[in-house]
């Protein structure tokens, strides 16, 4: 292959070196053309005035002579010798044609005498533009400019019917100073163009055989300065390649002259020195690379073990989801959500300052000494100065960790949370707005900061969105931040649009989404977290029922009272039927409630029950044949069919099922019902 494409390179110098020779070849001829053929017909041109001015001249002194343009009206003789006058002097002067004429009231050219050179032209001439004779045409330029005074003779170059001439006029005055004729004497230059194009094609051979001589030496002066040396070189270079170990020897020098060749071969001597030198290095280096990928790999899969990429944990009456992109193969950032026991969620997210492995270390540091604190039953302040505590006394590189831990109390709906230096979140109430807090102080910075408890009390379908400074810190290729306003704008959005039963995946999944889409081509350069939770009170909207299918009525009802009956209701209730069917044949459970709660875009229906655990979120529905489709088991794909959301978790040995529908259109006075009943 190697030699293929030496061949090709040498192939490709000649082609190019002649393409250039050619090209210098034809430049040069056109040129050369050009220049001489101007100068040719220059040339030409004053040969033919002044040729055309004398033979004009004798034509006038003999008109004088003989007081011809008014004698000759009624002397055929005298118009015969003219004639012969005129052709004499065609003859003698080399001219085409000598003719005398005038131009009449309408400029058309009126002819007394017409001679030509060649007796063939003569007699033509003299049968289309005998004595009297009108030719309808336009007067030429010069003819014009006489007319306009000029008294001296004037020229011009005109191509007609008998071929491309130097036309040369002369004015005929009377003894009273009237013009009464004019003299035109035209003279070919068709000659002197052939002697022009003979002589461009003698340059053009001349030339081509001086240019492929000093080709042909060219090729072979390249040959032995260039092609030759730098053959016997890729030769060692290939040779080393090959076999790096062996030591490469001086080689005496092919080049004619001490030149960039011999440079060239100098340099790889010295080249080939040095990666001999260094080639066990950089093997070494690219190992331990190889295995320090390795180890971030898997570091990477340590980590999402531990923090999952994205996570969501739901309940009776509160929701949650979170997710964590770092900007490195592991990351400093990380959210944990959890239950301490049956009527207490914790939330926590933290960023760790710095990035790479050494934040991911301190991280988990950082999370298990939270997770331990809480689940020992700790309040959320307590916990959090404890930790800062503990990381102030073990943290040799000073790392520190923002930080914002809360409980959700899922009887009350009261949440205690408290801020370690962190984000202030965005409270997820009927307007969106930042949660009012204590700021706090990162933990691991300064020992007893006393970072303090607070509480509120959240509605159904409030709740908190908590995120890192990587969502709003983001920037776009025009080094534009993503920004607070935009996260708040961002959120209010979506939040709206689901009202109290909205999910918290949906408004995590946006913020995501519009962080990416700002973001464009820029490069992820911090950790980005975020975390969503929403509070769901259903004391007034469960119903317990008995785990038959006559108790779907009540199920049934409650559905049209919410929504109304059309078509698109009893598609949301066949989906609750077929899974109200799986809970009460299949999950063997003997308590079942159920809520229905909608605003004006978005219906939520939750089943729970107490049996065995199933995820239909998530459960493979094999495609059935024909004729097993009258054998039921399409529940499932029906329900995810219907439903704009399916969301599945398994809490205090319960199934929780959640299922959110479009609401169908309705008039003012239903949806207003609706609302004051959810």
């Amino acid at each position: 292959m190697g030699k293929s494409n030496r061949k090709k390179l040498r192939i490709t110098i000649f082609l190019r070196i002649a393409l250039l020779f050619i090209a210098a070849l034809i430049l040069s001829s056109l040129l050369i053309f050009f220049v001489s053929y101007n100068y040719m017909m220059n040339c030409a041109a004053r040969e033919a005035k002044s040729v055309a001015e004398l033979a004009a001249s004798m034509a006038l002194r003999e008109i004088g002579e003989r007081n011809a343009v008014t004698a000759m009206q009624d002397d055929e003789e005298l118009r015969r010798e003219m004639h012969d006058s005129f052709q004499d002097i065609c003859r003698r002067a080399g001219l085409k044609y000598l003719y005398l004429y005038r131009l009449n009231e309408e400029k058309n050219k009126q002819y007394f005498v017409v001679a030509a050179k060649d007796d063939e032209d003569d007699a033509r001439a003299n049968e289309n533009y005998g004595y009297g004779s009108i030719e309808v045409q336009p007067p030429y330029d010069a003819e014009i400019r006489i007319l306009d005074g000029a008294s001296d003779g004037q020229f011009e170059f005109i191509k007609n019917e008998y071929g491309w001439v130097c036309m040369y006029v002369l004015p005929v005055y009377s003894d009273t100073g009237d013009l009464i004729a004019l003299i035109g004497a035209d003279y070919s230059i068709e000659r002197i163009r052939g002697i022009a194009f003979d002589n461009l094609k003698m340059m053009l051979i001349i030339g081509s055989l001086v240019i492929a001589c000093t080709y042909f030496i060219a090729l072979l002066l390249i040959r032995q300065l260039i092609i030759i040396p730098v053959h016997l070189l890729s030769g060692r270079m290939k040779s080393f390649v090959e076999d790096r170990k062996n030591k490469i020897q001086a080689q005496p020098r092919k080049s004619l002259l001490d030149d960039e060749i011999t440079d060239i071969e100098d340099s790889f001597d010295e080249m080939a020195d040095d990666i001999s030198r260094y080639v066990e290095d950089i093997e070494a280096l690219i190992s331990e690379k190889t295995l320090n990928q390795t180890q971030l790999a898997v570091a990477r899969n340590i980590q999402l073990g531990i923090i999952p990429q994205e996570q969501g944990v739901s309940g009776d009456n509160y929701e949650t989801y979170g997710c964590m992109y770092p900007a490195r193969e592991v990351g400093g950032d990380f959210y944990d959500i959890f239950t301490r026991n049956e009527r207490e969620v914790c939330i926590v997210i933290a960023d760790i300052s710095g990035k790479g492995v050494s934040a991911a270390l301190f991280m988990t540091m950082v999370r298990t000494i939270i997770r331990e604190n809480l689940m020992a039953g700790i309040g959320v302040a307590d916990t959090l100065n404890r930790a800062n505590n503990e990381l102030c006394a073990s943290n040799p590189e000073n790392m520190f960790a923002t930080t914002f831990a809360a409980i959700l109390d899922l009887q009350t709906g009261v949440l205690r949370y408290a801020n370690g230096g962190h984000n202030a979140p965005l409270f997820l109430s009927g307007k969106v707005s930042w949660l009012k807090m204590h700021r706090g102080v990162a933990l691991g910075m300064f020992p007893d900061v006393g970072i303090v408890e607070e509480e509120l009390k959240l509605g159904d379908g409030e709740g908190l969105l908590m995120y890192t400074d990587g969502v709003t810190e983001a920037i776009n290729p025009e080094m534009e931040q993503f920004g607070e306003e935009r996260l708040k704008d961002t959120v209010s959005q979506k939040y709206r649009e689901g009202g109290k039963n909205g999910s918290p995946r949906t408004i995590v999944q946006t913020v995501i989404d519009a962080v990416g889409q700002f973001a464009g081509s820029a490069e992820q350069f911090d950790d980005i977290t975020c975390t969503a939770f929403l509070f769901h009170d259903h004391t007034d909207g469960t119903r317990t029922l008995t785990p038959e299918m006559a108790s779907f009525r009540s199920v049934k009802d409650m559905i049209r009272s919410s929504l109304g009956a059309d078509e698109h209701t009893n598609q949301i209730i066949l989906a609750c039927e077929e899974m109200f069917v799986n809970i009460v044949n299949y999950s063997g459970a003997d308590q079942v409630s159920f809520s229905c709660d909608r605003t004006a875009e978005i219906c939520t229906v939750v089943f729970v029950d107490n049996g065995i655990p199933f995820d239909p979120v998530t459960a493979q529905v094999r495609e059935k044949e024909f004729e097993e489709l009258d054998q039921g088991g399409m529940g499932i794909k029906l329900a995810r069919m219907y439903s704009k959301e399916m969301l599945y978790s398994r809490r205090n040995e319960r199934n929780v099922l959640t299922m959110r529908f479009d609401c169908p259109k309705t008039d003012g006075k239903r949806d207003d019902a609706a609302e004051k009943r959810g």
